[in-house]
């Protein structure tokens, strides 16, 4: 650890600050890979698991699950169905992986030019940009996805009743969207979801859909 005390001190407050920019947000898109990759591979392991649950309207046994989309877990959906759509056409660049882009890039690209420089004003300035340009570029990349999806190349309603790993917090009662990953007509997929239970869906956790918005969204409840 001597040598990295030694580059810290090295870096005085101005480098510190980009230091701890850069650092933490690095370590979080590195864990954003492992629990894409993660994702896939349970979803995957999942195989036939997903047709765990009784989805036959005549078996009462559980009192459980319908998906008939008529009723039960599409409620309030049809109220939902312009603002979903909406938020999902635009180009959304506050997202958590912009924002990690912005961090990471943004906080090495001043690291290095202010250890080349020494130039504060300079390293600034070219943080900002490089930091800028990574979010946009994220916001380019996820738009891209959801024009894929929004295209017809995957139909939401597929992944009724299958496992899915949530991505990003999907909060309370359908109050706003989170995201979840899962597999889906053979490819590994990011999409927004919202959900009926009362508690917030943790990173991570895992949760089954259960039915699809007008808007595309998956509705999701917990495992």
């Amino acid at each position: 650890m001597g040598w990295f005390l030694e580059w810290w001190e090295g870096l005085g407050l101005f480098g510190q600050t980009l230091a701890c920019a850069a650092i933490p947000a690095t370590a979080v898109m590195l864990v954003q890979t492992v629990l894409l990759l993660a994702g896939g591979a349970f979803s995957h392991s999942d195989g036939g698991a997903d047709a765990g649950p009784d989805l036959d309207h005549g078996s009462g046994g559980d009192g459980g699950l319908d998906f008939d989309h008529d009723h039960s877990f599409d409620h309030g959906a049809e109220h939902e169905q312009g603002d979903l759509s909406e938020a999902s056409s635009g180009l959304r660049l506050f997202t958590l992986r912009g924002i990690v882009a912005f961090f990471a890039v943004g906080g090495w690209v001043g690291l290095a030019t202010f250890d080349g420089t020494r130039s504060e004003g300079l390293s600034l300035l070219l943080a900002m940009l490089s930091g800028g340009a990574a979010l946009i570029f994220a916001a380019l990349v996820i738009k891209w996805a959801l024009m894929l999806q929004d295209s017809g190349n995957i139909n939401p309603k597929n992944a009724i009743a299958k496992m899915a790993t949530v991505y990003i917090p999907v909060p309370p009662l359908r109050s706003s969207t989170g995201r979840v990953t899962l597999l889906l007509q053979e490819r590994f997929v990011e999409m927004d979801a919202v959900t009926d239970s009362p508690l917030p869906l943790k990173t991570g956790q895992s949760v089954q859909v259960v039915g699809v918005t007008g808007g595309n969204v998956l509705i999701i409840r917990p495992v």
